[in-house]
């Protein structure tokens, strides 16, 4: 096989979606590659790269190796661009925060990906052919552990150590649909920092988040990957509820929104205290337009197939 790296744009796009998704807390780059069909591709990919890796380059797997490899580096670069943009636009500076810390919009932000999980929590479930009790048990432990986790605090001043803790939770999070890597490090107060030092070139942060989130791929692929070949549709059972629960954190209306943390939702009858009746229209529309992108996505998986 040659050496050379072949570019698809179809993984491309695939990874600019996905970064776009994991730059909104609550949604996941997983949920995205669920819809698009390459879940199973990208978790297989991984395993196939680090073990190639761990085993230390045995030369019998070396095609395996490279088909993986360009699929993972299209797709990481595609993210990559995408992470950037959307942080830079969602974040923006201190000096005029973005779209997401902005009272004005981010109820329309956080409606449109709430439209877009809500309609396609039915991809893994209905992978899940043999529907038993136990299943429906392993649904509602992931929802209850969605809640249980978006309703924590930690204190962020751990230096170093809080960035490769958050660089290990976080991009296992990515990987998982109903779990985001950016709601993790929303709890954890690495919000902004991550997205802020990734727009200003900050290495060292990035080492210290990056040196995590290796060690967080090293422990978690291998044993994503053998729960998906021996029980996946316990596994999909799971991500059905993980998928529910981050419904909580992209409720769109909020007592503030800003990067501390996990802001509670409001309730209907406050809604109309806090929000005028034209924002309140304008919001269910986008939820509607996320509803739009969710069947947009699977015409692209159909017209990749």
């Amino acid at each position: 096989m040659s050496n050379k790296i072949k570019f698809n744009f179809s993984t491309f796009r695939n990874g600019l979606l996905m970064g776009m998704a994991d730059a909104v807390p609550g949604v996941s780059g997983g949920t995205i590659a669920l819809i698009l069909g390459i879940y199973n591709k990208l978790i297989f990919s991984l395993s196939d790269f680090l073990t190639f890796i761990r085993k230390k380059f045995p030369s019998q797997s070396y095609n395996q190796f490279m088909l993986s490899f360009q699929f993972l580096f299209t797709l990481g670069l595609g993210m990559i661009v995408s992470y950037y943009v959307i942080t830079k636009i969602l974040v923006g500076s201190e000096d005029q925060p973005g779209l997401l810390l902005n009272s004005s919009t981010a109820p329309f932000i956080f409606s449109l990906f709430f439209g877009l999980v809500l309609s396609s929590v039915k991809e893994p479930w209905q992978r899940v052919l043999d529907r038993t009790v136990s299943r429906y048990a392993l649904c509602f432990t992931g929802f209850i552990l969605v809640l249980l986790y978006t309703n924590l605090s930690f204190n962020n001043d751990g230096g170093n150590f809080i960035l490769i803790v958050s660089g290990a939770l976080a991009l296992t999070a990515m990987l998982l649909p109903g779990i985001s890597g950016a709601l993790v490090l929303l709890t954890l107060g690495q919000y902004t920092v991550v997205a802020n030092a990734v727009h200003d070139s900050n290495f060292i942060i990035i080492f210290y988040f990056l040196s995590g989130g290796l060690i967080g791929l090293f422990t978690f692929v291998p044993f994503m990957n053998f729960m998906l070949l021996n029980y996946k549709e316990d596994v999909m059972s799971v991500l059905t509820g993980l998928m529910l629960g981050s419904l909580a954190t992209l409720w769109p209306w909020k007592e503030t929104y800003d990067s501390k943390g996990v802001s509670p939702n409001l309730g209907i009858g406050q809604i109309f205290d806090n929000f005028e009746l034209v924002s309140i229209i304008g919001t269910i529309s986008f939820g509607f337009l996320g509803f739009a992108l969710y069947f947009s996505l699977k015409r692209l998986e159909k017209g990749s197939n």
